[in-house]
């Protein structure tokens, strides 16, 4: 659920076709202006503190446990967001001779660093599911959590950063590749696709958590890309909404229950809030939000370990017990922040300016690959 950082505001694509040349790859650049995308930063505020408030259920004794599901909508909220942001670096940088191995450097020194320590921290006090972080570094541990494979202890919500980074593999290739009109239209489908698996009406293709796959929630970052595209993106978005709805709602087999009604409403009322702030003018503008949201992934990684040691140490209660989870994931997440995060990520600099650091950070992560894969087909064997 790694959320790229603050973009600046651009102008509508200027470009209707695809590169053909370096020339027609600058062409299609957008026009960056100094001023930021105001009110990102507290959208992703409110998405972590919607996802802290549902998983901190368990900690309460007034709060009702079935209210911890709907955190789910906060990663939903993630997904859009970071949708919009990667679409807007990739197209902001195809003129760039170092696009793939400058993106690559900037999202590996952001999610990887945290995401290992997380990692390391889970098998050191929890070893019996360590060896699962094997999926983890191969981006398809939301899959084997799919398949109702047990996580590394609490890093179940790790599920949502295989999904990104499986995101970030495939989509500059085609952003690099494609002309605006089929990245529109591959987008659109990949969203109807989505949406009828999530609507019943195609096969989940046999996995047991279908809201954990990547074909299960796929859609929610396609939406983001639309919206990353302006009023031609937000025209597609509409259009593939109404084409799945009469789809979802002349099924004779389907039951369009008031549930899915508030479900779908909701869901599409998040992609225009996020329209509406980056193209719009920002419904939520406030600093403690921005903080929270800027600080949004160690909060995120954090705060199920803190749930965790919160129940054991305090248990349930009125106050206590949510309290400390919510102070001491927020005190955690900020020193995180400051004394871990923004020191590695100042390092990547070096590696964008010397090939040779940049050739042994790839190969060492082909090499991981290798080792990873070459177990599981040992093991599968054996």
């Amino acid at each position: 659920m790694l959320l790229a950082p603050v973009l600046s505001e651009v102008s509508q694509i200027h470009r209707p076709d695809g590169p053909s040349s370096a020339s027609d790859r600058a062409a299609w650049v957008e026009r960056p202006v100094s001023s930021p995308v105001l009110g990102l930063d507290e959208l992703r505020g409110l998405s972590i503190l919607w996802v802290l408030v549902c998983h901190g259920t368990g900690l309460t004794i007034w709060m009702p446990k079935a209210f911890a599901g709907y955190g789910y909508h906060g990663v939903i909220l993630f997904f859009m967001i970071s949708g919009y942001l990667i679409t807007r670096i990739l197209m902001e940088s195809r003129n760039r001779d170092d696009y793939f191995s400058h993106f690559y450097i900037n999202r590996l020194f952001r999610i990887w660093p945290l995401m290992l320590l997380a990692l390391l921290v889970s098998a050191l006090i929890w070893p019996t599911h360590a060896r699962s972080v094997i999926y983890n570094l191969l981006l398809v541990n939301n899959y084997a959590q799919a398949m109702d494979m047990q996580p590394a202890v609490r890093t179940d919500v790790m599920w949502s950063l295989a999904i990104e980074q499986q995101f970030y593999v495939f989509w500059p290739v085609a952003v690099w590749l494609l002309s605006k009109q089929a990245l529109l239209m591959i987008t659109s489908l990949v969203i109807l696709i989505g949406l009828g698996i999530d609507g019943g009406l195609l096969p989940t293709g046999g996995v047991k958590i279908i809201t954990v796959a990547t074909h299960g929630v796929m859609q929610y970052l396609g939406m983001g890309v639309l919206v990353a595209f302006g009023r031609e993106g937000l025209k597609y978005l509409i259009v593939t909404w109404a084409v799945f709805l009469v789809w979802w709602m002349t099924q004779p087999r389907t039951v369009v229950s008031e549930f899915r009604w508030a479900w779908y409403g909701l869901t599409l009322a998040m992609a225009v809030l996020v329209y509406h702030t980056v193209h719009g003018k920002p419904l939520l503008r406030s600093r403690w939000l921005a903080f929270t949201g800027e600080r949004c992934y160690g909060l995120y990684l954090i705060h199920y370990f803190v749930a965790t040691f919160a129940f054991k140490c305090i248990g349930e209660g009125a106050w206590m017990a949510g309290a400390a989870y919510v102070i001491l994931s927020f005190l955690l997440a900020i020193f995180s922040f400051k004394y871990f995060e923004q020191p590695i990520q100042a390092l990547r600099v070096h590696f964008h300016r010397n090939a040779r650091l940049r050739v042994g950070l790839f190969a060492g992560l082909g090499f991981m690959f290798l080792v990873n894969v070459s177990y599981l087909i040992i093991k599968a064997r054996l």
